[in-house]
């Protein structure tokens, strides 16, 4: 994965966020796929499962305390020696932006305001995207995820025990709400959320990807991966977390771009 190229510059999510939905529709999705039933091969529920990784990372309460967030980080890829800073916004459940300063004074950006998800390369050339990558986009802006992941799942089971980057894991595997298979590992021990694996090829990535979770830290009350490792391919990544802060962010942040408010005007007047 390149921070500037074509491919998507940052896998929040892979291929897989109390919510705003009403309880009934929840307990409902969970009879009609199994996730809140007892599981009879002595594996806990899916359920079960997210709900532990919820409290293993700080309880539903220390989530919902804050409307926003700021996240300072790091971007590496290894091979090309590329370490740039990066900025991470997020607000509410469906808004967010990613900048990554990069070498010569230049910025790759990327957001979703709600209702237009886009990519603005250090070259300028802007892409609004579209289909499935706006589900996805909306889905990386939800700054509660973890407490609704089943809102994003036609279906998700836990099929198994697994070993995973040296650890004893409950391997979770779902499809997701646009059709693509997400798989989730939580440590046994400790509930944490150790990885996913999923497929980029429907994004124009290389196949079989992974992303490993490490260096857990309190957040101001909130543990999070302070390591983020992806693999697509032969490509590999690193994305760190410096510092994190909350109830920060204006909704004046996520305006769009003026490319990016001009290439939404060129695609209308095409559709006209």
């Amino acid at each position: 994965m390149r921070i500037d190229g074509g491919n998507r510059v940052f896998f929040l999510r892979g291929e897989h966020k109390l919510g705003r939905g009403a309880l009934t529709c929840l307990l409902c999705t969970f009879i009609l796929n199994g996730h809140g039933r007892a599981q009879t091969n002595g594996l806990p529920t899916v359920q079960a499962v997210l709900d532990r990784n919820v409290e293993a990372t700080g309880g539903k309460e220390a989530l919902l305390r804050h409307k926003s967030m700021t996240v300072h980080g790091r971007y590496q890829e290894p091979a090309t020696k590329l370490d740039v800073e990066t900025v991470f916004y997020t607000k509410g459940g469906n808004k967010m932006l990613f900048r990554a300063s990069l070498p010569g004074n230049k910025e790759y950006a990327s957001g979703y305001d709600g209702e237009t998800a886009w990519d603005l390369p250090s070259n300028g050339k802007a892409t609004i995207l579209e289909g499935d990558m706006v589900k996805t986009t909306a889905r990386d802006a939800d700054m509660y995820y973890h407490l609704h992941v089943l809102q994003y799942f036609q279906s998700m089971d836990v099929v198994d025990v697994q070993t995973f980057h040296g650890r004893e894991c409950f391997h979770l595997r779902g499809v997701n709400n646009w059709g693509k298979v997400n798989e989730h590992f939580y440590d046994k021990e400790t509930g944490l959320l150790l990885g996913y694996k999923f497929n980029t090829a429907w994004r124009g990535g290389k196949g079989d990807a992974t992303e490993t979770f490490e260096d857990y830290k309190d957040f101001g009350g909130v543990k999070m991966a302070a390591r983020t490792t992806s693999v697509d391919g032969d490509d590999v990544s690193i994305s760190l977390i410096t510092s994190v802060t909350y109830d920060d962010v204006d909704d004046q942040i996520f305006t769009l771009p003026g490319a990016i408010k001009a290439k939404l005007s060129e695609k209308k007047s095409i559709g006209n």
